[in-house]
């Protein structure tokens, strides 16, 4: 059994072209993907596998489905880092706004209302949609689906935009440190 399917996968990669044996695959690597990460960031990450694949001499690879598997594995992996710096930065935003805005000391409210005139400006420099998001996501606690329907772009732009502006943002907090 094992053989037929393994031959059928080998006729599969010489009888179609490269566009033709993903779309063969598109739906259990949606699948795959909708089970681990949901089906927002399992369309977006299947997109992400397509142009990798096309970068590809697909010839040169004995197990396309093994292959395409992978990618979407290392994309997971990869997701999941974005993820955990993302809420550090988070973290690391909203530390900040609890210091300024808890300071019963004048002098530290005073630094606090700086260091906030600050981080509006450094969200004024970024593009609009990158500070817009980053605002939506923050202070109106909108997901990044949400925000991404709002905006009319995908969540994985979304994801990119609010990195973007809290890297940003916690450049010009680094200057008060």
């Amino acid at each position: 059994m094992l053989f037929l399917a393994h031959y059928a996968l080998l006729s599969m990669t010489t009888s179609c072209t490269n566009d033709e044996l993903f779309l063969q695959l598109r739906n259990d690597l949606l699948n795959f993907l909708y089970r681990k990460v949901g089906r927002d960031e399992a369309a977006d990450m299947v997109q992400e596998v397509y142009l990798r694949w096309r970068k590809q001499d697909v010839s040169s690879i004995e197990n396309p489905r093994a292959f395409l598997f992978t990618v979407a594995l290392n994309l997971i992996r990869d997701s999941s880092r974005q993820q955990i710096r993302v809420d550090k930065h988070t973290t690391e935003i909203q530390n900040f706004f609890e210091i300024g805005n808890a300071a019963d000391d004048p002098a530290r409210r005073y630094d606090g209302q700086r260091q906030l005139a600050s981080l509006l400006h450094a969200l004024n420099q970024l593009p609009e949609p990158v500070g817009h998001a980053f605002l939506l996501f923050r202070y109106d606690g909108m997901t990044h689906a949400q925000i991404a329907k709002q905006l009319g772009v995908s969540s994985k732009t979304v994801e990119r935009y609010i990195q973007r502006a809290g890297e940003h943002c916690l450049a010009i907090l680094a200057e008060y440190r």
